[in-house]
C-alpha cells in the first residue's frame, strides 16, 4: 500500500515537468489575445531599395511584359 501511494506521489510530482517540458520556445512571447480586423504581431522589415526593383522586375517578368 506504501509503495502505490509513493508511486502516485512521484507520477504528480513528475507530471507537471514533463508537461512543462513539453512546451515550444518557439511559442514563448506570441499573441494569445486577438482583436478583429487588427494585426497585433511584429512588425515587418522595411524593403531596401534594391529589394523593391528586384520585385519590381519579377512582377513584370510573371505579366509577360
Amino acid at each position: 500500500m506504501l509503495r502505490n501511494k509513493f508511486r502516485l506521489a512521484l507520477l504528480a510530482a513528475l507530471a507537471p515537468v514533463f508537461f512543462l517540458s513539453a512546451c515550444d520556445q518557439a511559442e514563448q512571447g506570441r499573441v494569445l489575445n486577438y482583436e478583429k480586423g487588427t494585426y497585433l504581431g511584429q512588425k515587418d522589415q522595411a524593403l531596401s531599395d534594391q529589394e523593391k526593383e528586384i520585385l519590381r522586375q519579377r512582377t513584370m517578368m510573371q505579366q509577360g511584359t
